[in-house]
C-alpha cells in the first residue's frame, strides 16, 4: 500500500516536472520576483537548466560520486574507455616506427611518400569496409558482444602484423586490425553513453575519447624503448605486438559486464534494464526520480518508435537497412552534426601532429630520429591531461563553447607553428618554437575537442539509430582521415610547412560553422534531444536555459522561462 502511494507520489512529481518544462511563458519580472521572494526563506534553491525534468530529479536526489554502485560504475566506464585506445596506439605507433630505419629497412620505404600514405590509410580502409557489419552486431546482439567480436578481429589482426615479413602481409594485417577496431568501436561509444548517469554524462562520456591518448602514450613510450633498445626488426615488431595488450583486457572482461538499458528495452526486456539503471543511477532505488525519469522516457520513445515506423519489425529496422538515418528532416539534421564531427575531427590539424610528428621536426632541424621519438612520446601526456580537465569542463561550459574555445586556440597555435616551422629554415633557433608550437596545439586541441570527438556524434544519435550512426560516423571519420593521411605524407613531402596554411583556413570555416549550426546536447537527457531536433532551428532551441525554483524533492514550484540563449 505504502510503494502504490510513494509510486503515485512519484508519478505526481515526475507529471509537474514536464508540466513545467511545456508551461506557458509567464512574464519576466514577476516571475523573478516570485523566484527571489520564495529563493529568500532558505527551502528553496533556483537552477539555471536546460532541461526542468532532469535539473528537478537530480535535485530531489542528488547522486552521490562516491558510493558503492557509483565506484562500480566507473569501472564499467573505465572498461569501456580502453575500446577508444586502440585508435591513438595505432596513430602513435604507425608515426614513430615510420622514423625507425629498422621498419624503413624491412619494407624497402623512404619515411614519406606515396606508398607510405597507403600503408597508413590501410588501416582507415579496414574501418570502412567494416561499416555494415556494425549495425549487424550492435543492435542485433548488444553492445558487449559487438565489442567482443571487434577484440577478437584485432588480435588475429595484431598477429599477422607483427609477423610480417613482406609489405603486403603488413598491409594484411593492417586492414584486418582496422576492421576489428571498427567492429568495437561501432559500439563502444554507444555504450558508454548509453550507460553513463545522465547528470554526468558529458564527463562520463566525455572521458571516452581521451582514452585514444592513453593508447597514444603507451604506443609512444614502447617505440621509443624499442628503438634505444633494439636494433633489429624487432625494434618495430614489440610495438606491434603490445598493441594487442588493451584489447585482450577488453575481450576477457565486457561479457561480465551489464548490458545498455536502452538496447535491453528495444529488445523487450524492460525489467532488466530498470534493474540496470537502478543499480547505476539511482544507487539501488529504482524508484529514483532520475532512475523513472529516464525509463519513462525511453518507454515513451519506444512507443512512438512502434506508431510511427515499426521499429520492432525486423523488416523495418533490418541492419543492412540505413534510411533512418536520413528519411526525416530532424534525422538529416542529426546526420549532418555526426558527419561535420567526423570531418572536423580529422581536418582541424591535429592528424598532421598525430601521424608526422617525427617528420615536423625533421622540417624544422631536428633530425636526430631518438630525438624525435623523445618528443614524440612527451607530447601525449600533456595532450591527455588537457582532455581529462577539458571532460570535466563539458557539463558545465557546454559542448558549444567548449568546441569553439578549442578550436580558436588551434588556429592561434597553428599560425604560431607555421611562423616559426618557416623561419626555422634560416635560423635554427627558432626549432625550439615549433616543439613550442606542436605542444599547444595538442593541449589546447586536447582540451576543447577530444572529448567531444566521439561524445557529441553519439549523443546527436537517436536510440533506435545509435549503433548503425556510430559506424557511420566511423566511415565518414575514416574517409577523412584517409583523405587527409595520405594528402600530407604527399604535402608535406612536396611543400613542407605550406601545407600548414591549409589548416589555417580550414579551422576558420570550422567555427562559422560550430557556431551557426551545432546544438547544445548539455544538461538534456538522450532522449529529450528529439524536442531539439524537431525544432524549427536546433542550434536555436538548444541553447534556450530556463530558471526554476525546486523545493528538497524536487518538485517544481516556479518556472522563469525568458527564452534565453547561451552561446
Amino acid at each position: 500500500m505504502g510503494r502504490e502511494k510513494g509510486n503515485r507520489a512519484l508519478a505526481s512529481d515526475l507529471e509537474r516536472h514536464e508540466a513545467a518544462a511545456t508551461a506557458p511563458v509567464v512574464e519576466s519580472a514577476s516571475q523573478d520576483k516570485v523566484l527571489d521572494e520564495k529563493y529568500a526563506d532558505g527551502n528553496l534553491k533556483e537552477i539555471n537548466a536546460a532541461s526542468v525534468a532532469l535539473a528537478a530529479a537530480v535535485a530531489a536526489q542528488k547522486p552521490s560520486l562516491v558510493s558503492k554502485n557509483m565506484l562500480k560504475l566507473y569501472c564499467i566506464m573505465a572498461l569501456g574507455y580502453l575500446v577508444s585506445t586502440m585508435n591513438g596506439f595505432d596513430s602513435s605507433l604507425m608515426g614513430a616506427i615510420n622514423a625507425m630505419e629498422s621498419y624503413q629497412a624491412s619494407f624497402n620505404l623512404s619515411g614519406a611518400g606515396s606508398t607510405t600514405g597507403i600503408i597508413f590509410i590501410i588501416y582507415n580502409l579496414g574501418q570502412i569496409a567494416a561499416f555494415p557489419f556494425c549495425g549487424f552486431f550492435a543492435d542485433g546482439y548488444g553492445r558487449r558482444k559487438c565489442i567482443f567480436v571487434g577484440m577478437a578481429v584485432v588480435l588475429i589482426g595484431t598477429a599477422v602484423q607483427t609477423a610480417a615479413h613482406t609489405k603486403d602481409q603488413f598491409m594484411g594485417g593492417r586492414f584486418v586490425l582496422g576492421f576489428g577496431a571498427a567492429i568495437a568501436s561501432g559500439a563502444g561509444p554507444a555504450y558508454v553513453v548509453e550507460l553513463a548517469h545522465p547528470a554526468y554524462r558529458g564527463t562520463m562520456a566525455g572521458m571516452y575519447n581521451n582514452f585514444w591518448w592513453l593508447g597514444n602514450i603507451l604506443a609512444g613510450w614502447t617505440t621509443y624503448g624499442s628503438d634505444l633498445h633494439l636494433k633489429s626488426s624487432w625494434a618495430w615488431r614489440t610495438p606491434t605486438l603490445v598493441q594487442a595488450g588493451l584489447p585482450s583486457v577488453v575481450m576477457i572482461f565486457i561479457l561480465f559486464f551489464p548490458e545498455s538499458p536502452r538496447w535491453l528495452i528495444a529488445h523487450d526486456r524492460p525489467e532488466e534494464a530498470l534493474a540496470v539503471m537502478a543499480k547505476y543511477h539511482g544507487d539501488g532505488d529504482d524508484q529514483s526520480h532520475i532512475v523513472q525519469l529516464q525509463y519513462r522516457e525511453i518507454i515513451e520513445q519506444m512507443k512512438l518508435y512502434k506508431a510511427s515506423s515499426a521499429f520492432f519489425s525486423p523488416s523495418e529496422n533490418a541492419w543492412y537497412d540505413f534510411k533512418e538515418l536520413g528519411n526525416t528532416r530532424p534525422a538529416r539534421y542529426r546526420l549532418f552534426m555526426v558527419v561535420a564531427m567526423s570531418f572536423f575531427g580529422q581536418w582541424s590539424g591535429n592528424n598532421v601532429v598525430s601521424y608526422f610528428m617525427p617528420a615536423m621536426f625533421g622540417a624544422a632541424g631536428i633530425s636526430d630520429p631518438s630525438t624525435q621519438l623523445l618528443l614524440n612520446a612527451i607530447n601525449p601526456i600533456f595532450s591527455m591531461l588537457a582532455a581529462i580537465y577539458g571532460a570535466t569542463l563539458l557539463d558545465k561550459l557546454g559542448r558549444r563553447v567548449m568546441l569553439l574555445a578549442g578550436l580558436t586556440g588551434s588556429l592561434v597555435t597553428y599560425c604560431m607553428l607555421t611562423g616559426f616551422t618557416a623561419g626555422s629554415e634560416s635560423k635554427p633557433d627558432l626549432s625550439y618554437g615549433v616543439i613550442v608550437s606542436i605542444y599547444l596545439f595538442g593541449i589546447i586541441f586536447s582540451w576543447g575537442f577530444t572529448p567531444l570527438q566521439t561524445l557529441y556524434a553519439v549523443e546527436c544519435l537517436e536510440n533506435r539509430t545509435r549503433a548503425k550512426g556510430s559506424g557511420l560516423n566511423f566511415v565518414f571519420l575514416n574517409i577523412a582521415m584517409v583523405v587527409n593521411t595520405y594528402g600530407i605524407s604527399i604535402g608535406i613531402e612536396r611543400i613542407g610547412w605550406r601545407l600548414y596554411l591549409v589548416y589555417i583556413g580550414w579551422i576558420c570555416v570550422e567555427i562559422v560553422i560550430i557556431y551557426l549550426f551545432f546544438v547544445e546536447t548539455a544538461g538534456k537527457t538522450l532522449e529529450e534531444l528529439s524536442d531539439i531536433f524537431a525544432a524549427r532551428n536546433p542550434r536555436k532551441a538548444s541553447t534556450k536555459r530556463t530558471a526554476i525554483a525546486v523545493d528538497g524533492r524536487g518538485g517544481v514550484l516556479a518556472v522563469s522561462d525568458d527564452a534565453k540563449e547561451s552561446l
